[in-house]
């Protein structure tokens, strides 16, 4: 919608500027700021170290075959440094050479960006295409290791798909092994309208499953969440079978953390052996510089990335789009996403009001007032900032870093 697209993109530059320093505490503040300090973009490390190979075509006129390679053996070790697949990571880096040798900018474009888009098209075919996911008629079966943070990623995707569909949303909880998994997933959901339907104190989960379809079974999406479990351990393992053989669920998500690194494919590929996994979630991106090789790795089993998670709110959960993440990664900016970030509730007739009063210089302290507290719906300054080209507006979009 127009007014939407035109009023987070007013807002997030317009009054990102008053926000930023508005909202950053002084030393004299008494605040703590341990709880709340501002998620790193994930893979930050990646992106800089791209960055400063780029810059060796600084100055540059024409590229010469010593460039070249310098050029790639310098992406190579920020690909190999994020932990990145050394087969692909030499695959990728020989053909951004050979590429940026045989084929020329275009006129007016500088060697470096035209780099850059070498190097954007080239991770985009790495990671593959987006997976469309159907938004109704859903059962959804959630598995994963241990400590991979299954249960909190099933509540996030159980409220993602309600705000971003506008459907019925219901969870089962069918982990008998650990302690406390149903009140957790019940307080994660609190206040969302998502059923969440579980047996304390039962130690069949096939029976929770079964019992679970029949209670909420007719909501649009259902979503179970299973135990963790080792790969090893078999008794899980025909567990989780036979829980795959009750749900019949449409759709078979993979949970894994980005710390296992490269380690995410094999774990793909035994659990796809078991129920047919049909997409990964990588979870705590933004934690770790292993996540090139969760990508990477995920990326060739099969198993397309679904989701990624970035932070621990139950809203902190993302639809995973290749061309857009690689885009924000290598600070080029993704405006659809930013207006994506916009509430489905949001009033367009109070945003209209407010975009006009902004353009038209009659823009009161009130007005601000209200349009910070239409922003705080989205999230945080730096989140928004994230989703800006580094060099826009003077490097604003470079402050989230």
């Amino acid at each position: 919608p127009i007014a939407k697209a035109s009023w987070v993109c007013q807002s997030s530059t317009a009054t990102i500027g008053h926000a930023a320093s508005a909202l950053r505490p002084s030393p004299s503040d008494n605040v703590q700021t341990t709880q709340s300090r501002p998620v790193v973009m994930a893979l930050d490390g990646l992106k800089r170290r791209i960055t400063g190979s780029v810059g060796l075509l600084k100055g540059k006129r024409k590229v010469d075959e010593e460039i070249a390679k310098d050029l790639s053996r310098s992406l190579r070790k920020a690909l190999l440094e994020a932990d990145f697949n050394v087969r692909q990571s030499k695959e990728l880096t020989e053909r951004i050479e050979r590429r940026i040798l045989e084929e020329e900018p275009r006129p007016g474009v500088k060697l470096e960006t035209h780099a850059m888009n070498l190097i954007y098209t080239e991770l985009v075919r790495l990671l593959g295409p987006p997976r469309e996911i159907l938004p109704h008629n859903q059962t959804i079966l959630m598995v994963g290791l241990y400590g991979q943070g299954k249960t909190t990623t099933t509540a996030k995707l159980a409220d993602w798909w309600r705000r971003r569909h506008g459907v019925k949303v219901a969870v089962i909880e069918a982990d008998v092994h650990r302690p406390g998994a149903f009140e957790q997933l019940q307080q994660l959901l609190e206040g969302t309208n998502v059923d969440v339907y579980g047996e304390p104190g039962e130690q069949d989960a096939a029976r929770i499953v079964r019992n679970g379809i029949k209670e909420i079974g007719n909501a649009d999406v259902v979503i179970i969440d299973t135990a963790g479990r080792d790969s090893l351990d078999e008794s899980l393992r025909e567990e989780l079978v036979e829980i795959a053989e009750i749900a019949n669920a449409t759709e078979r998500f993979l949970v894994i953390d980005a710390q296992v690194g490269q380690a995410a494919g094999p774990v793909a590929k035994t659990f796809h052996e078991l129920v047919g996994v049909t997409g990964t979630i990588v979870t705590k991106l933004d934690g770790t510089a292993r996540g090139g090789g969760a990508l990477s790795a995920v990326s060739t089993t099969g198993a397309p990335i679904i989701f990624i998670g970035e932070g621990e709110k139950v809203q902190d959960l993302e639809k995973f789009e290749s061309d857009r993440f690689i885009s924000r990664l290598l600070g080029l900016g993704d405006i659809k996403g930013l207006i994506d970030l916009a509430p489905g509730d949001l009033d367009q007739e109070e945003a209209t009001r407010l975009a006009q009063r902004l353009m038209s210089g009659r823009f009161t302290l009130t007005d601000m007032y209200s349009q910070m507290e239409m922003m705080s719906k989205i999230g945080s300054v730096e989140k928004m900032l994230s989703h800006l080209p580094d060099a826009m507006f003077g490097g604003m979009g470079n402050m989230s870093t």
